[in-house]
């Protein structure tokens, strides 16, 4: 799946299309933090066993670390992974609706996540709290563990306002289904996730010039011609 909202395109027109806009800069930012975090940690590996292995040096504390800093590279990104819909989902059924009952079931869908996510929202929130409260530590070198813990309410609310925006736009395409797409991931067929990911690996006209397997087409073909 993908949508189109990640771009660098001017703001486009309509008070949802312009806070999608915005606010996928938003997760992008939150994204390429979260990639960084990756580096340093794969670096602070490096440093962990070279410092062991020639020095007899190792880092004081470097589980701690790791354990703090991986839900930074795990909840950073979640509402960028969200509005690419990157997420685990079955597409088995979906796949075989369009129009207004395939935008009705993403709605409903979409709805039911935000009631979950505001769940995890309250119940990550009192973790946090408490943690806070009682000042709860690592067991090496003592770190506070209530600033990774806090890390995990706010990006559930990051995600929060993405199903939100998702919720906005699925309804807005039951009700009006040959509207324009915004703030939705798109369903795709193989190939053109196959061209979408050369797009990214090697540039546009490299995804564009793409040639694949014509039996899947063939396949497909076959498929639409028994099913009329």
């Amino acid at each position: 799946m993908i949508t189109n909202t990640a771009n660098s395109a001017p703001p486009p027109e309509g008070a949802l299309a312009r806070f999608d806009h915005w606010y996928a800069k938003f997760e992008d930012f939150l994204n390429g933090f979260s990639a960084i975090a990756i580096f340093a940690v794969m670096f602070l590996g490096v440093a962990q066993v070279f410092g062991r292995k020639f020095l007899n040096l190792p880092i004081p504390g470097y589980i701690d670390f790791i354990e703090q800093s991986m839900v930074v590279f795990a909840f950073f990104g979640i509402a960028y992974c969200q509005r690419l819909g990157g997420h685990v989902r079955m597409d088995l059924f979906m796949a075989k609706l369009s129009g207004r009952p395939l935008y009705f079931v993403e709605a409903l869908a979409t709805v039911v996540g935000l009631f979950v996510i505001t769940i995890l929202i309250k119940n990550s929130w009192l973790h946090f709290l408490r943690a806070y409260e009682i000042g709860d530590t690592s067991i090496d070198i003592e770190l506070p563990i209530w600033p990774a813990k806090l890390i995990i309410p706010l990006c559930f609310c990051v995600l929060w306002l993405r199903f939100a925006i998702q919720a906005v736009g699925f309804s807005r395409l039951c009700l009006f289904p040959g509207a324009s797409i915004i703030g939705v991931p798109v369903i795709e067929d193989v190939e053109e996730q196959a061209r979408h990911e050369i797009a990214d690996a090697l540039g546009e006209e490299a995804g564009a010039a793409a040639r694949f397997d014509q039996t899947y087409h063939k396949k497909k073909r076959d498929k639409t011609g028994s099913a009329e």
